[in-house]
């Protein structure tokens, strides 16, 4: 046990607002408890209601970051029932965005957490980003930020090579080192009151697909011609929902015939990740609900809306699982027929379980690091 005194570390970025940032805090707050039992985690009130702080154990920070009406009321009582902490008395943020940093996404996100982390009472804190996806960073005002942002990072872990890449000439070569997705070590949690059809396969939809996509209707052709051919395999499909509510609304735009099918929500995504971990194989578009299934060594069909779809699948040892061009259903055809045939969906999933073996220990590796800055950050 580390016998080093107990830190109060600040996590950025996630919330209950989809299941993969809830997950990224999960995975937080389970290591950071493994080495400092007595630490003391805080969100910012933007995180969820009262309630969905409380559940994990969380403290709320007494920085109001956005004039929401939910951030108020989250911060409100958070005053009221001594579950707040000051800014100030934070040791180390550590930064989980997933995804925030780029062109894509504009300038808001890393102005923002720059201005958070240079106002006085923040100057002393370690800032630490997380392994997340970045860039692209051709956009002037884009660029400038995140370049300030990354000066005033201690690490930056890019989450693969290409944001890497499109990384190294913002920030000193020191600072930025590549890791993989951190979620891949929460463990899943079963639940037996859930039940589930024998040989299914989940569907995992997401609203980006329709709102960053050039054709839409691609994505959903897409899904409509997936249910059809898990049925004609004779396998069962389902919708299972990776985020708060707005991914519904694109099963919602399927048609008619397909609104009977069964869909999954839960708020726990340790809960979503054991249904994952129990289908035949699952065609998503949520990252880190593609990430809970090749983690556990589970087929994966993926289409996704950028370059952290592609390197994910890469990483997983099953990049020809991702159907870059939504157009070609004959390579949806043939992969549904893969991992419908239990020979060669026993070798995809051998292949994809050893990748995500390598995977986990690149992730310890990742918290040493972590926790040895900590542990500095402490001694000062």
């Amino acid at each position: 046990m580390n016998t080093t005194k107990a830190p109060i570390i600040e996590i950025h970025g996630t919330g209950i607002h989809n299941r993969g940032a809830e997950l990224m805090a999960i995975a937080i707050s389970e290591k950071i408890w493994s080495v400092y039992p007595n630490a003391k985690i805080v969100v910012p009130s933007t995180f969820g209601f009262p309630s969905d702080i409380n559940r994990y154990g969380f403290f709320t920070s007494s920085t109001l970051e956005i004039l929401a009406k939910r951030a108020i009321f989250s911060l409100g009582v958070a005053g009221l029932t001594g579950k707040i902490i000051r800014a100030h008395k934070v040791d180390v943020v550590l930064d989980a965005s997933g995804f925030a940093f780029s062109d894509q996404w504009g300038s808001y996100f890393p102005k923002h957490l720059y201005q958070k982390m240079t106002a006085k009472n923040r100057i002393d804190q370690k800032l630490i980003l997380m392994p997340q996806a970045l860039g692209k960073f051709e956009k002037s005002e884009v660029n400038e930020w995140t370049q300030k942002l990354f000066s005033r990072a201690e690490i930056v872990f890019a989450r693969d090579i290409q944001s890497f890449n499109y990384s190294k000439n913002l920030l000193d070569q020191n600072k930025l080192k590549l890791s993989p997705d951190f979620t891949i070590a929460v463990k899943p949690l079963p639940n037996s009151s859930i039940n589930l059809p024998k040989n299914f396969v989940a569907i995992v939809p997401n609203l980006r697909m329709l709102d960053k996509s050039d054709d839409p209707k691609a994505y959903l052709k897409f899904i409509e011609t997936s249910l059809d051919l898990i049925q004609s395999h004779g396998l069962t499909p389902l919708f299972l929902i990776h985020d708060a509510k707005e991914d519904l609304k694109v099963v919602a735009q399927l048609e008619n015939k397909y609104q009977n099918i069964q869909t999954i929500q839960h708020e726990d995504p340790r809960i979503l990740k054991w249904i994952l971990g129990q289908a035949k194989f699952v065609i998503g578009s949520r990252f880190h609900a593609l990430v809970s299934t090749m983690s556990q060594g589970v087929p994966c069909i993926g289409a996704g809306w950028s370059h952290k779809y592609p390197e994910l699948f890469a990483d997983f040892n099953n990049r020809e699982g991702l159907v870059d061009d939504l157009s070609d259903l004959n390579k949806l055809s043939n992969l549904i027929a893969l991992f419908s045939n239990e020979n060669t969906h026993k070798d995809s999933s051998v292949k994809i379980l050893s990748a995500a073996n390598e995977l986990k220990m690149k992730v310890n590796n990742m918290w040493e690091i972590v926790i040895e800055n900590i542990n500095l950050q402490l001694k000062n």
